[in-house]
């Protein structure tokens, strides 16, 4: 049997057998897991191996790419600007950043982008991880990108536009670099363990293992957004780790996720602090679109997050989410104050999203829970 080491609250048992029947078959080479409640942890586990000669273990402070679940943060720092006043989510982009409107852009707003229905789902073009990471080469791409068809009018998940979109207004609004302010407002206050970019020389980080084979696309426009960046092997590549690429390049681990998540799952304030008004939360957390994306498949979005869906029903009605590439996943529940998060570097190839058996499973025995502590039916809220 793998060692788990760290805790977990009795009443979220299930969670951990699932853990570790995850780490003892060999789903999972390394993860961590981690849930709180009412802004406290009741869930911090971590266990496995990070390496890939499968010795060195998975220790407290490991952390490990999260791919796409890094945009639950790139969501976060553009919703602050909405609170504060600094952002019209349904103003135009080029209202905050006029180059932005070449093109035929003009009219694009931060709403489409954060729901994917901008019209830049790609950029035309080749790119590599270098370019994405290259933060003045990628304002010039975007000014001189081209829409893909008219904003509003398909729904196809910007994997890489949206964080270099929104990175870039948030930049813009705050007047520092995106990751800087991801830094002083959120990481920081929050003491969470979680970074854009890491030194090359980092010994925390974990080894990525690859998925085994790739599922086919779920339609030839979404064929084509994936084939414009060939960054597979890089990511695993210890040189690309000082790369800032805002929509997936986020090191960190379970309990760092889980300590943003609970700022959500809290109503906006934690320890005192206060990060986010309810009113934006309760925005954020209702459904915008209601689509079937030419990437993802059928999906509900709320302002950049997932939200309840037939086809992956969230841990209750009420809980809002995002996962990354393989199965790192972030989620949070106003209604019970419950966060939770998951970060693995073993990566599995998934039909849809949501449709990986650990995020499924996860999801299901967190809405049992949540049932029982609440003493309500996750699906009668």
């Amino acid at each position: 049997m793998v060692e788990v080491h760290g805790f977990c609250d009795e009443r979220f048992g299930a969670l951990e057998k699932s853990f570790r029947a995850n780490l003892d078959s060999g789903m999972d080479k390394g993860a961590s897991l981690a849930v709180t409640m009412q802004g406290e942890f009741v869930v911090d586990l971590w266990g496995g191996t990070r390496d890939y000669g499968l010795v060195e273990p998975w220790e407290s402070d490991t952390v490990v790419r999260v791919f796409s679940a890094s945009k639950a943060v790139v969501i976060t720092c553009v919703l602050m600007l909405v609170d504060r006043g600094l952002l019209d989510l349904d103003a135009p982009i080029a209202q905050y950043w006029p180059e932005f409107a070449a093109h035929g852009k003009g009219a694009v707003t931060c709403r489409q982008v954060l729901t994917h229905r901008s019209g830049i789902p790609g950029f035309l073009r080749s790119m590599t991880l270098h370019d994405l990471g290259n933060a003045p080469l990628m304002v010039a791409i975007i000014e001189n990108a081209e829409l893909w068809y008219g904003p509003g009018t398909i729904t196809c998940y910007g994997t890489h536009t949206f964080g270099c979109i929104l990175g870039e207004v948030v930049h813009r609004l705050s007047g520092i670099q995106f990751d800087e302010f991801v830094r002083r407002e959120i990481t920081e206050p929050l003491g969470a363990d979680f970074a854009f970019s890491t030194p090359s020389t980092s010994t925390r980080v974990a080894a990525i293992w690859p998925a085994e084979g790739q599922l086919p696309p779920e339609s030839p426009l979404a064929a084509a957004v994936l084939a414009e960046v060939d960054g597979g092997p890089d990511w695993i590549d210890p040189n690309c780790l000082p790369l800032v690429i805002p929509s997936a390049s986020g090191i960190t681990n379970a309990r760092a996720l889980a300590r943003v998540a609970a700022v959500f799952a809290m109503g906006g304030e934690l320890d005192g602090r206060r990060y986010l008004g309810r009113a934006i939360i309760e925005e954020s957390s209702r459904v915008q679109n209601r689509a079937v994306d030419e990437l993802l498949g059928p999906i509900n979005y709320g302002l950049g997050f997932g939200l309840d869906h037939a086809d992956y029903p969230a841990p209750t009605p009420t809980t809002f989410h995002w996962g990354g590439y393989g199965g790192s996943f972030i989620a949070m529940d106003p209604a019970s104050g419950i966060s939770a998060a998951f970060a693995q570097n073993q990566l599995l190839p998934a039909a849809g999203y949501g449709s990986d058996p650990r995020f499924s499973t996860f999801f299901r025995l967190l809405g049992e829970i949540s049932n029982t502590i609440t003493g309500v039916s996750a699906r009668e809220r």
